[in-house]
């Protein structure tokens, strides 16, 4: 099966594109000139020049698929930046999908839909989405995009919705800014640490991508992934054994957490601490993917694989 993935050179889209590959799927990476594609080159996927700017460009790439993902996502970007590539681009995407005759769009989103508190724990996909923040309300509006124009224009969908990732090759995560917080001897801890939350392995986003990109039961359907459960304290204690290093804690009380996101996201393009984040970290987050496991899919990785790969690739691990 060809299959063209956008958003191939991220960190989930470079998973995503890597299990396809060997999945045994012919990948096409379309990718902007200048993007860094040599992970890609390495692991043998094609890659091909896009211009973003350029519908008939997209539609040229996805001409030549049986399916497209969508992997692209603005990181770090404001929220109008992010609405151009999260909304305004994956609607350009499935708009050219269809154009070309794809037979199945496969979208990446992602739990921050249901808000940062979701009025039933575990969640799933029939707990409502309550976006309270710009981040989770731009994840809702993608959802609804792919959904709207899928309708339109007669393409099947499906959507996959992975709990908090920990992988190789990130930079940017919530899993990569905290190792690099243990690294440094000074590991963040609000509220004790007691919140729950879900993580899944990087390669395992990338496995059930390829899985929903074929199953023919999934057309026009939404699905929930995760891992793992833990607490950030449990998280903060994983990282010592594997480390080989006893991190001292900081500890933040939430009003005060609180009240340093709210001052850096008024006073910052990119705040590094945000009010989501903060209350992420003093809420259970636990999904329930249910769904997908009886369709017939389960990870591959735990906790343990999952923690040593991200830092291996981080060099965050000591010499022990």
């Amino acid at each position: 099966m060809k299959t063209v993935v956008f958003g191939a050179s991220g960190f989930i889209g470079s998973h995503v594109a890597e299990q396809l590959h060997s999945a045994g799927h012919d990948v096409i990476a379309p990718l902007r000139a200048g993007s860094d594609r040599a992970f890609l080159d390495k692991i043998g996927v094609r890659v091909t020049q896009v211009d973003f700017a350029d519908q008939s460009s997209i539609e040229a790439v996805a001409s030549s698929a049986d399916v497209v993902v969508n992997c692209t996502a603005a990181v770090q970007a404001s929220p109008r930046q992010a609405r151009q590539v999260d909304v305004e681009l994956t609607r350009r995407l499935i708009r050219a999908a269809s154009q070309a005759g794809v037979s199945r769009f496969v979208q990446l989103s992602t739990i921050v839909v249901y808000g940062y508190a979701p009025g039933t724990c575990p969640a799933n996909e029939t707990t409502p989405c309550r976006p309270s923040h710009p981040i989770s309300k731009l994840a809702v509006e993608r959802e609804d995009t792919v959904r709207a124009v899928a309708r339109d224009a007669g393409i099947d969908y499906v959507i996959l919705r992975p709990a908090s990732t920990i992988g190789a090759r990130d930079k940017t995560s919530f899993f990569s800014q905290l190792a690099q917080a243990h690294a440094a001897n000074r590991f963040p801890m609000i509220d004790r640490g007691m919140a729950r939350f879900s993580c899944v392995d990087t390669r395992d986003i990338g496995r059930a991508m390829a899985f929903l990109a074929e199953l023919p039961e999934a057309v026009g359907e939404t699905y929930l992934l995760r891992g793992f459960e833990l607490s950030w304290a449990q998280l903060k204690e994983v990282l010592d054994v594997h480390r080989g290093v006893v991190a001292k804690t900081r500890s933040v009380p939430r009003p005060l957490a609180l009240g340093l996101a709210t001052a850096q996201e008024r006073l910052l393009k990119n705040p590094t601490l945000t009010r989501y984040a903060v209350e992420a970290l003093c809420h259970d987050r636990i999904w329930d993917d249910a769904k997908l496991r009886s369709a017939g899919f389960d990870t591959a990785y735990d906790l343990h694989q999952s923690i040593d790969v991200a830092l291996s690739a981080l060099g965050a691990k000591e010499n022990r």
